[in-house]
């Protein structure tokens, strides 16, 4: 399954890479199915930091998923291949100057294993909400102000 989304966000490319590349700093939003999302590779973020999540994927039913950092291009781009919870994909962040904001865009394409490939459609489905959900989520955290760690 693929996704294609995007939204405009008004803050700099810099910034909302920097809110990205700090995943694990940011708070959930209530309800979300991110239970836990820790970086689980001392220092900073870039190329080869891993992080662990833990997800709710359905009411009882938790589900790791681990996370490789694989481009990391301040500014401009974010990459990271994962797997678990019967998935494993790769999903990309593209950060575009528009005006005074930017244009987020996120790629996924996640392919299902297991008892999961028999709920596939359903996945896609909810899976799809989630996403979009969440780029909203991060529209609304950035604009109300949010202040993003400077990194070296």
């Amino acid at each position: 399954m693929h996704f294609d989304l995007s939204i405009r966000i008004e803050r700099s490319p810099q910034d909302v890479f920097g809110f990205l590349r700090d995943k694990d700093k940011y708070p959930q939003e209530p309800g979300s199915p991110v239970l836990v999302l820790d970086q689980t590779t001392p220092g900073p973020a870039g190329v080869g930091t891993r992080y662990l999540e833990v997800v709710r994927m359905l009411p009882f039913v938790r589900g790791e998923i681990h996370s490789v950092i694989t481009d990391f291009e301040p500014g401009r781009r974010l990459a990271e291949d994962f797997e678990g919870a019967g998935m494993v994909g790769h999903l990309e962040y593209r950060f575009e100057p528009e005006g005074d904001g930017t244009r987020l865009t996120q790629r996924e394409t996640i392919q299902t294993r297991g008892f999961v490939r028999a709920l596939a459609p359903l996945v896609k489905r909810m899976l799809g909400r989630q996403l979009r959900k969440r780029l909203e989520g991060m529209k609304t955290i950035l604009e109300s102000g949010w202040v993003v760690d400077e990194q070296d």
